[in-house]
């Protein structure tokens, strides 16, 4: 995805080649791999030409880049996580293609994310300034701890649905379906038109100086980024939203947060209860911490060092079973929970 991961330099290929490149290497990989999903991620219509090939490929347990790798003669295998790139050899040298794993869950997703340069990366910046994350496995939350906000305790699903992400974020979904079937997004212009379209654009959370230093550096570097800022400027202001987005860390944009909170509750209930539940089990968690950990113990017991960490274990282990370790504890006042530390250093001690 860039066209720069190989020792070997890639090529450039122009568009009517790269067709053939692209339609060659998708028919391999699903002829020797029927039962997967395997798919090229889209271009705009009229792109000159290509540094590289991008391609979803269906993940599953048995899922290895190689034997993909293998299938297509690959003559270099670079692994970056989920993907996952490969020197292909053609007449004109070597050409980089990226095999990307997909889970099969968000595939469709993935699709959509990933095609048309930078769309998606452009709008998750609205995502992102509603504290959500737009990416290759949907529209996702990542819920932090209320008493910790640098904990994260879970980043949960809202929607996988693109169109539905798209909509709750201001798009109109139809259009860009209608759009992406019939080639109509043609060159970058018609991708920013698309992009800034949202009520809740605002020229400043695109600029440069606007980012945190890792969002920043990121896309300094991403020539189709680089060009959406100039066509900005080339923009009247007058012609573009203009959403007021509060200050980070000030009361009104916590509101504008807890609104679209509100509003995916009331789309997605699935969301909602999974939101619940994640805060359910951080609570437990943190409970239980507090009455169950060395220091308490060592308070209680006097017990220090191995013998300590043999009462941890002695006390886990008097329990039928975990579910009831757990419960004990949540439910139990000092007292109870004194008791039962001081009752199992007894036992320990005797034997």
């Amino acid at each position: 995805m860039g066209g720069n991961a190989l020792k070997a330099e890639s090529v450039r290929l122009p568009a009517a080649r790269y067709r053939e490149v692209e339609h060659e290497a998708v028919a391999i990989l699903q002829r020797n791999f029927p039962q997967r999903r395997i798919e090229a991620v889209i271009a705009y219509a009229d792109k000159a030409n290509f540094g590289d090939l991008d391609i979803l490929i269906e993940a599953d347990t048995g899922y290895d880049a190689r034997q993909f790798a293998d299938a297509l003669r690959a003559i270099e295998i670079v692994a970056n996580g989920d993907v996952t790139s490969i020197g292909l050899a053609i007449a004109e040298g070597v050409f980089q293609l990226d095999l990307i794993r997909t889970e099969s869950g968000s595939f469709d997703f993935a699709s959509r994310y990933f095609g048309l340069n930078d769309f998606g990366n452009l709008i998750g910046r609205i995502a992102h300034k509603f504290g959500a994350k737009f990416g290759h496995l949907g529209l996702l939350y990542p819920l932090r701890a209320p008493d910790d906000k640098d904990h994260l305790i879970a980043e949960l699903c809202i929607t996988r649905d693109f169109s539905e992400a798209l909509k709750l974020l201001g798009y109109d979904a139809l259009l860009y379906e209608n759009m992406r079937v019939n080639g109509e997004f043609r060159n970058l212009q018609d991708i920013f038109r698309y992009v800034v379209s949202s009520p809740y654009v605002n020229r400043e959370i695109y600029l440069l100086d606007n980012r945190n230093h890792k969002a920043r550096i990121r896309d300094a570097k991403r020539t189709t980024y680089n060009a959406f800022l100039l066509w900005l400027d080339e923009q009247k202001e007058i012609t573009l939203p203009a959403y007021p987005w509060a200050e980070a860390g000030t009361a009104a944009r916590d509101a504008q947060k807890e609104n679209f909170l509100e509003t995916t509750f009331m789309l997605f209930p699935d969301f909602r209860l999974a939101y619940v539940q994640a805060l359910e089990k951080y609570a437990r968690k943190k409970r239980l911490k507090q009455q169950f950990n060395g220091e308490l113990a060592a308070e209680i017991t006097g017990l220090s060092g191995k013998r300590l960490g043999e009462l941890m274990a002695q006390v886990r282990h008097s329990f039928a079973d975990e579910a009831s370790f757990e419960n004990f504890f949540l439910e139990a006042d000092s007292d109870a929970v004194k008791a039962r530390f001081l009752k199992e250093a007894a036992v320990l001690t005797s034997s």
